[in-house]
């Protein structure tokens, strides 16, 4: 059973002022759960309190068992301990108090045993050692241990105050993408039905291009509230769906595109990821109007590598079709797509490189981070 006692803690996770000057003001009344099995040391270590000026309210335990009932009877200031009983000893009684969970000031007191013995309970756990010869340094250690005890409080309350301020703006944050997604999905669904209205068919083409690259960055979006990482995206898992995407609006049923994704576990912020999509986004749907013209079957592969240890991330998109025409790679011919993908290009400082042999390989090289 965890007989942890409730922290001087507001319902948001802070220890009040108020709380805090009460508390300080009944420190020198103190409950002291002493485990002792002789009635007169323990009443030389209550007359070093008294003397010190604490009304010392005192129970006294001899076993475990004892030990255990009493620290889920109340919240104690302190506990102070003999380090040799019969049949027990100080160090169980420290390891009772770990395993309960208990946060309690905890000081060893002994007349039999020497400084090795002190070092080891202080590495145990136990947070002062004081000889039976020294008594008068009990009230000190005991103030100090029940001041750091406040101190701790105080930690733990900012600590959980920040993790509860951290939490609501993960919530926040999951819910701003998640209406950036769905805003995007209204976008989208408005062109579709706009363009059904649109005779001619390039101008219906480029609406449902535009759809598509609105897809690509809700899609981002997606996956970010759905993930842990908050502002990261695993690329795998998006390349995969996009390409789904991708494949659902443009494989014909008269030829056949085979698609293969290779990804590694690259994680890019989204200021990285949404670039990167529409520009696979752009590369794929070229591929699939263009690269197969006069053909009934194709392939493509996209890959996505992190170059270590530079930590760079390649993309890169291959086909085995009849390459990209030479007026377009010298930009004597005008081409939306391509200019996107040099514009997104340099927006994230990639290095790209393309190739029109046995079909196009166009490569772009980035810092991941």
């Amino acid at each position: 059973m965890n007989c942890r006692p409730k922290p001087l803690l507001t319902v948001d996770g802070t220890l009040t002022r108020t709380m805090e000057m009460e508390y300080m003001s009944s420190s020198r009344s103190i409950d002291v759960l002493m485990v002792e099995d002789s009635p007169d040391d323990a009443y030389l270590i209550e007359l070093e309190l008294v003397k010190a000026g604490y009304e010392v309210h005192i129970t006294r335990v001899e076993t475990a068992e004892a030990l255990e009932a009493s620290l889920c009877e109340k919240k104690w200031d302190v506990l102070i301990s003999d380090y040799n009983l019969p049949g027990f000893d100080g160090l169980s009684a420290l390891q009772i108090v770990q395993e309960k969970d208990v946060d309690i000031p905890f000081i060893l007191v002994s007349g039999t045993v020497g400084e090795e013995f002190a070092v080891e309970s202080v590495l145990a756990g136990a947070n002062d050692y004081v000889m039976k010869d020294n008594l008068k340094r009990v009230p000190v250690a005991v103030q100090r241990e029940i001041s750091n005890k406040i101190l701790r409080d105080q930690k733990r309350a900012a600590d959980e105050k920040i993790r509860s301020s951290l939490k609501e703006k993960e919530v926040m944050l999951k819910e701003i993408h998640h209406r950036v997604k769905n805003n995007m999905a209204v976008i989208s669904a408005l062109l579709t039905l706009q363009a059904d209205y649109v005779n001619d068919k390039r101008s219906r083409q480029l609406f449902h291009e535009s759809v598509g690259r609105i897809k690509s960055m809700a899609l981002v979006h997606e996956k970010l509230y759905q993930s842990e990482l908050m502002a990261n995206v695993v690329m795998d898992e998006y390349l995969r769906d996009l390409v789904a995407t991708i494949e659902e609006s443009y494989q014909r049923d008269d030829r056949r595109i085979n698609v293969q994704v290779t990804a590694d576990n690259s994680i890019l912020d989204i200021t990285k990821a949404i670039p990167c999509g529409l520009i696979v986004n752009e590369l794929l749907t070229n591929a699939f109007k263009h690269a197969f013209t006069g053909k009934e079957t194709g392939n493509i592969h996209l890959i996505l590598e992190n170059i270590t240890p530079v930590n760079r991330c390649r993309i890169q998109v291959k086909d085995d079709g009849i390459g990209i025409p030479p007026d377009v790679l010298d930009r004597k011919r005008s081409s939306l797509g391509f200019t996107i993908v040099q514009g997104l290009a340099q927006q994230i400082v990639a290095n790209m490189e393309i190739s029109t042999e046995n079909g196009s390989n166009i490569t772009l090289e980035f810092d991941c981070d």
